[in-house]
């Protein structure tokens, strides 16, 4: 699988997991858990998918920053468009309410903060990915 695909699927389970536990969160406890669990469990998942990404195309450790900056502008820019789709337009036509066009004034400034959030989860990916490295080098280092 090339980097785009991976990109995507981790791009897709991360949305997925995120979509999921909110919907959950926010009917069974309110929006305050909600952005309570997005902050504490979501940067955790985020920083292991992009450390599983680094693995998957097998990213030489010089290029880790320059993958993990472009897998984390792309992931914002789709969480950007896939919660405009989803939170603006399909879920108020399920509920049989007009668009809620005023989606990312009204979950301000929580939702920016959630996608900073993702560029301090790329850092935490990279380092783990790094430090993945560094000890398969030392093991077999020490093997020879």
């Amino acid at each position: 699988m090339n980097r785009m695909k991976w990109n995507l699927t981790a791009f897709l389970i991360m949305y997925l997991i995120a979509t999921c536990m909110g919907f959950a969160t926010y009917q069974l406890l309110g929006p305050v858990a909600m952005w309570i669990a997005v902050f504490i469990v979501m940067p955790v998942i985020a920083a292991l998918l992009i450390c599983w990404f680094l693995m998957k195309i097998k990213c030489p450790p010089d290029r880790t920053l320059r993958e993990m900056l472009v897998l984390i502008v792309i992931w914002i820019a789709l969480s950007f468009s896939f919660d405009a789709i989803t939170y603006v337009l399909v879920v108020p036509a399920l509920s049989h309410a007009s668009a809620h066009w005023t989606f990312f004034v009204d979950q301000s400034p929580w939702i920016w903060l959630s996608y900073a959030v993702l560029i301090i989860s790329g850092y935490a990916g990279r380092w783990l990915y790094l430090r993945r490295l560094s000890l398969q080098s030392e093991a077999r280092s020490s093997e020879a």
